[in-house]
């Protein structure tokens, strides 16, 4: 085969206990699962594009994390460490660059000089000075708008509903500004219209971390059958119907999610009361260097229109999830990591059961265009 050859790697007993461990434990950690089954399926002596095809990834990904472990061992799949979060501006900062703002054409030059001074960007003590002069309605002052306080960039972070502390790691990505516009001035709304907002959404919103529940929405309660505040502190786990389903999902989203900060599918889900339905769900992280560190999720009930019978297998759900998607027996056996006669087998029990006599119809079953 030409090419550079493959790094020669082998495991004793404990670091293969150990990645077996890592590998089964994706829920909580999908990038190490993902690392660790890369590693396991390198140490067949397998080439790095067949790895590759494995796990679904490139084979420069694999000779990566090859050459990691065999220089690091087990320390080697971690993410090496970073720089740290940006630095925060304190209010002391921020009112001191507002008790500056000049008058007239200056400004531009003024905030350079400001900002050299201050050690903060220039475009940071221009959303400062602009804040100054934007009006700003508070609920509790008699309907009356007033000048915003010189610390308001850093007031308007918080939306109530959901925690103060977003994550806002990056560097400068689409993903990153929507995480910080909030608190920048970027958002013309007060905090309190944001939070009725998140609040009265008519889909279900949540913010999660760490796929940890920190706050969800009414819509989101009705969906589920819960109070908006029954699940905080809950790991998502708890509205799936499987844990299995839980951790393939999840590492299937980080993978996306690391790449362009956002995931959608369609998915089975479970309500509290044990009932399954059809879901739409969509989600954007805050931070695509570390995707579930913080992320907003919509989800929407779609089992309106497609049905789910009860007595579905938790594999049977996985291979249905898939099929609507489009993916061959042969795609979904490669994500599901399965053979691709498993994935025909189960195909074959659902289209029994959704008394389907065509793949076709099956599909158009399950997307609810056949009832």
């Amino acid at each position: 085969m030409k090419g550079r050859p493959k790094l020669h790697l082998s495991l004793s007993p404990e670091d293969r206990a150990a990645l077996n461990d890592f590998a089964q434990r994706g829920g909580t950690s999908p990038a190490l699962a993902f690392r660790a089954r890369i590693v396991l399926a390198c140490a067949e002596g397998l080439d790095n594009a067949v790895v590759a095809a494995r796990v679904q990834s490139t084979a420069h990904t694999v000779s990566k994390w090859r050459r990691r472990f065999i220089m690091d061992g087990l320390q080697g799949l971690t993410d090496l460490p970073r720089s740290g979060a940006p630095q925060r501006i304190g209010e002391a900062t921020v009112a001191a660059i507002a008790s500056r703002k000049p008058d007239g054409v200056t400004a531009v030059s003024s905030a350079r000089h400001v900002a050299r001074e201050s050690n903060v960007s220039a475009s940071t003590v221009g959303r400062i000075w602009q804040n100054m002069d934007r009006p700003v309605k508070r609920s509790g002052s008699h309907g009356q708008s007033r000048t915003a306080h010189p610390s308001a960039g850093s007031e308007v972070v918080s939306i109530k509903a959901m925690p103060p502390t977003v994550n806002q790691e990056g560097q400068g990505s689409s993903d990153d500004r929507l995480a910080t516009d909030v608190g920048s001035g970027g958002s013309p709304y007060p905090p309190d219209d944001l939070a009725q907002a998140f609040r009265m959404a008519p889909v279900g919103l949540l913010l999660s971390r760490q796929r940890v529940i920190v706050s969800c929405n009414y819509t989101f309660g009705e969906i589920f059958g819960c109070a908006p505040n029954e699940l905080a502190g809950r790991s998502l786990e708890y509205l799936y119907p499987s844990q299995d389903e839980f951790r393939h999902i999840g590492e299937r989203a980080w993978l996306v999610m690391k790449e362009t900060g956002f995931y959608s599918d369609e998915r089975i889900m479970q309500r509290l009361d044990g009932s399954p339905f059809w879901c739409h769900v969509s989600g954007r992280s805050m931070n695509r260097n570390d995707p579930f560190a913080t992320a907003i999720w919509a989800f929407e009930d779609i089992s309106s229109v497609r049905r789910v019978t009860r007595d579905l297998t938790r594999r049977e759900r996985e291979v249905a999830q898939l099929l609507v998607t489009g993916k061959s027996s042969k795609q979904i056996a490669r994500e599901l990591q399965i053979s691709h006669r498993t994935v025909e087998a189960h195909r074959a029990r659902l289209m029994r059961k959704y008394a389907a006599m065509t793949t076709g119809e099956l599909i158009g079953k399950l997307l609810g265009r056949d009832r």
